[in-house]
């Protein structure tokens, strides 16, 4: 059992702070020095981009901590949550950048006016107002952020509107994929940071937005996806649908859950299960899911965090401690959140499914923090420099 770092920062203002050092570069330290000799010589050889983004899928980001968010009547954007910021690390430099990390974008202009909506590759996506005419992607690391305007399509409905970020560590690029119901069509489109324009999606037939305006998108990996309105309710014939986006190939799709309305799960891009992969929590447990030749979802592993870890037991047995949130999966690592509804604080989770190595950190929040929650990860440093694809920059190689 290894303990992270648990100190956490509540939702109030703290005085600003000079920007941190650049240590994004220390990247991932382990695998640069490992792999860094043999990427260089690929790259001499004249392999193309896409290649990189194949080693980059390897690599895990440095996570600094996480970002938690309250729950309030009015959904977001219409209400603008507290934020609660937990360290996650031993690492002293993380750490330090961690604490001088600009979180609750203070910062920015008009700084009580934007709301968090997404989080992704060390960029936070955010929103300006009640009815957002201003959307901003923002590094709180560098303190540097690039401000644009939703798509055209989305002028008269944007408190109606659901977007998600993708970085790609592989460039240091990153794209903002919307979707609005209301707009004509099934509005969709994305922003690329590379030509800094919107670009109209079509999304076809494959559903209407309107069953999945719960909330905004969430990224894994190549894919987008957005859960649908369905609620756990004692009688009902609903089913959990996903609205799913294919970053490599902008193909739209549905996709149903094996799992019923109301439980907790997230979507992995998992190259060593062949891509999409499904996690879910039932009571206590972590399921692992993959598709089948036809589609359909295979259960190929199955965790009782309770069993596997006598710590947990205690936990559950002393505070409570119940629920299971599963909040992310990258690189091989799952990030989750135990909590209960009694209590406000909670514990922080992060098992690497190789090893079965658990680390944990506290939340010793005095109030509850039940919205959406984001695992910050430091940025990597790229692998390709956007002046030259065929330059690869790693620490230590």
């Amino acid at each position: 059992m290894e303990e992270l770092q648990s100190t956490g920062s509540g939702g109030a203002k703290k005085p600003k702070t000079l920007p941190a050092p650049p240590v994004a570069a220390i990247g991932d330290d382990g695998i640069a020095r490992q792999r860094g000799p043999r990427l260089q010589t690929l790259a001499s050889r004249g392999l193309r981009p896409a290649v990189f983004r194949l080693f980059d899928a390897l690599r895990r980001p440095p996570l600094l901590g996480f970002i938690l968010t309250d729950r309030g009547d009015v959904p977001v954007p219409r209400r603008r949550p507290n934020l609660r910021f937990v360290c996650a690390t031993r690492n002293p430099n993380l750490a330090a950048a961690s604490t001088d990390g600009d979180f609750f974008f203070e910062d920015l202009p008009n700084t009580d006016e934007w709301c968090l909506r997404d989080c992704d590759g060390g960029r936070l996506l955010l929103s300006r107002d009640r009815c957002p005419m201003d959307l901003a992607v923002y590094d709180p690391i560098a303190r540097t952020a690039v401000f644009f305007d939703p798509p055209h399509a989305f002028r008269f409905s944007g408190h109606m509107a659901r977007y998600a970020i993708v970085a790609d560590d592989a460039d240091a690029s990153f794209r903002v994929i919307g979707i609005d119901y209301l707009a004509h069509h099934n509005g969709a489109a994305v922003y690329s940071s590379g030509t800094c324009r919107w670009a109209k999606v079509d999304c076809g037939n494959v559903a209407h937005p309107v069953r999945f305006t719960q909330g905004d998108g969430v990224p894994a990996g190549r894919f987008v996806y957005w859960r649908s309105n369905t609620k756990k309710r004692r009688y009902s014939d609903d089913v959990e649908e996903i609205l799913l986006l294919d970053t490599a190939t902008m193909a739209w799709s549905v996709v149903r859950a094996p799992i019923p309305p109301g439980e907790s799960y997230c979507l992995a891009d998992m190259a060593e299960h062949g891509g999409l992969c499904l996690l879910s929590s039932k009571e206590q447990c972590l399921q692992l899911w993959v598709r089948n030749s036809t589609g359909g979802w295979v259960l190929k592993r199955e965790i009782s965090l309770l069993n596997q870890f006598g710590f947990l037991k205690k936990i559950h047995r002393d505070e409570r401690m119940k629920r299971v949130r599963i909040l992310a999966v990258k690189a091989g690592y799952v990030y989750m959140e135990f909590w209960s509804l009694r209590k406000p604080n909670s514990y922080l989770l992060v098992l690497k499914l190789s090893t079965m190595k658990l680390g944990i950190a506290h939340n010793n929040a005095e109030e509850p923090y039940r919205g959406p929650a984001f695992p910050f990860f430091m940025r990597l440093a790229p692998l390709l420099d956007p002046d030259d694809d065929r330059n690869v920059h790693l620490q230590g190689a």
